[in-house]
This record gives structure tokens, sequence and C-alpha cells, in this order.
């Protein structure tokens, strides 16, 4: 029961943590085209090196109860996964994260992302997915060698670097890298993508397991976390519903739904599970989704419609 109750604690915080920054890998493209900064950027690298932190050394002291992220060597199929998911994203006008937090600060436009994703991940049942990466390879961190001491040494830097950052930016990577990173370590699934995936899975075959009432609950609690988030800070706000952008918002999220089946997980379980555990498809997938969203906003900069998950 305690470590229950922990789970649902952590995942309410994350929650509340990933709305009240704003969290999403899609905004921190343009920043990075318009403005040539990468500040967003930081932020999800800084909730990374502290996700790092946390749940490596505590993988080494109880591994039969955390884990980090395997990975496999299958590096095509992670380019094409990594690509599609930025496409996704730049259709989207948000990746994972960015949907949870426009819908939680009150973009239903944002609800037709999430039956994308369903229809995605049942496409990508059907038709690609014997192609889907297998995880054999375990983490290269996964005992105290020189690839994960040098890994903790380069986090810890950029952790104390990034602590020159305001107060309220420094919580927010502490608490989502830390709770999140837990989360993913200890219990899969636990996020609300991997939640609609596991669902649609066991609708198509009910030989597949559906989701725990433990992942139940602790996507219920994230989601809570940050409606509060939103009210708490006064950026919750009903957007009209368009049907322009709903429409986008169901083709990127199908789009995402396929390519969690290619790297294999979205950008979420890629920064606070795959990068933390140094999985190489992890790093390369989330570096090509990102050179992706880059090169189709350098094309074109997608914003109609999209309100900046930023309270301004």
């Amino acid at each position: 029961m305690t470590y229950e109750i922990a789970a649902t604690l952590a995942a309410f915080f994350a929650g509340f943590a990933m709305k009240r920054g704003g969290l999403c890998t899609y905004p921190a493209a343009p920043q990075i085209v318009e403005q040539r900064r990468i500040d967003r950027l930081l932020d999800f690298l800084g909730a990374a090196a502290w996700a790092a932190l946390v749940v490596v050394p505590l993988a080494w002291w109880q591994p039969q109860w955390i884990s980090l992220s395997g990975t496999h060597n299958q590096w095509l199929i992670t380019l094409a996964g990594g690509a599609l998911l930025g496409l996704g994203a730049w259709v989207n006008r948000g990746c994972v994260f960015g949907t949870f937090v426009q819908l939680v600060g009150g973009n239903p436009n944002y609800l037709a992302t999430l039956l994308g994703m369903v229809l995605g991940v049942a496409l990508a049942e059907t038709t690609i997915a014997n192609v889907s990466p297998a995880i054999t390879e375990v983490s290269p961190a996964h005992q105290p060698g020189l690839p994960a001491v040098s890994w903790l040494a380069a986090t810890a830097a950029l952790s104390i670097v990034l602590l020159r950052s305001p107060v309220n930016k420094t919580v927010i990577m502490v608490i989502l890298g830390a709770g999140g990173g837990l989360l993913f370590a200890t219990l899969k699934g636990w996020d609300f993508s991997a939640v609609l995936a596991t669902f649609t899975r066991h609708v198509l075959d009910p030989t597949h397991a559906g989701p725990a009432m433990l992942v139940i609950c602790t996507t219920l609690a994230m989601i809570v976390g940050g409606l509060l988030a939103a009210f708490s800070n006064g950026s919750f706000k009903v957007q009209p519903w368009s049907a322009h952008t709903a429409l986008a918002c169901l083709m990127g999220g199908i789009l995402m739904g396929m390519a969690s089946y290619l790297i294999p997980g979205g950008n979420d379980g890629l920064l606070l599970k795959g990068i933390p555990g140094l999985a190489p498809h992890a790093f390369l997938g989330f570096a090509i989704m990102l050179v992706a969203m880059v090169v189709l906003l350098t094309i074109r900069m997608n914003n109609s419609g999209y309100r900046s998950p930023v309270k301004a």
C-alpha cells in the first residue's frame, strides 16, 4: 500500500510540474528556429538529467525493484520512428507532453489527438507490429562501470549548470525528472499515452493484458495534478473547438501512435526512461524527432490554432 500511495503522489506532482512548467518539446523547436535559443530544450534535458541522477544509483541499489531502460540496435527503424514522431508533433502542434498540457489547460481540440493515438496504435498493430524493435540489450548503465559513472558525472554537471535557472524552473525539472523517472523505472506504462496504447491492444486482442489498476490510478493522479496547476495559476481557459485544428490533432495523434511502435515509446518515455538509462536508441530517437521538427518548422511555421502551453 505504501508503494501505491507513493506512486500516485509522484504521478500527481509530475502532472502538476508538467502543466506548471508548460513542458512540451514542440515549442522548443520554434524557439530554436526563430530565436536561436535552447532554453526550452534545456528544461527537458534538465529533467532527464535529474531522472538519471536519481534512478541510476537506485537501480544499482535495488535492481529487483528499479529497472533501467533496455535498448536495441535497429537504428534505421529508430530513425524512421523519430522522424515520424517529429512529423506527428509538427502536425499536432505538440508532443505527448504538450498534448497533456493543452488538455488540462482547457483545449478540447487535443481530445482528437488522444483518438488519433488510439487509431495509430490500432493501425500499427495490424500493419507494422512485426517490425517493432525488440528491447534485447541491457542498459549500458545497469552496473557501476565507466560508462555509467561518466554518464552520472555528465548529468550532475548539467544539473549544476542549470541551477542558475529560476528557482521555479529548477523545482519543476527536479519534480518531473525524479518523480517521472522513478515511475517509469518502477511502474510500466504509468503515463496516459501508454495507458491508451495498452487499452487499445487489449481491445484488439484480449490476450494482451489491459492497464493495471495502479497504472490507471497514477494516470488519473497525473491529470488531477495538471488540472490543479492550471487552475492555481489561472492558465485554465476553455478554447473554442476548431474542426481544422481537431483534424490536425487527429492526424498528428495517428502519426505519434504509429511512431511509438517504431522507436518504441513516445517522447515522454524517451526522455524520462530511455535517456536516463543511457539507452542509445532513446538518444537517437529523441534527436531525430527534434531535428525533424526543426526542419519542418524552418519550411513552415505550423502554429495555426495553437495556444502556447505556458501562461504569458
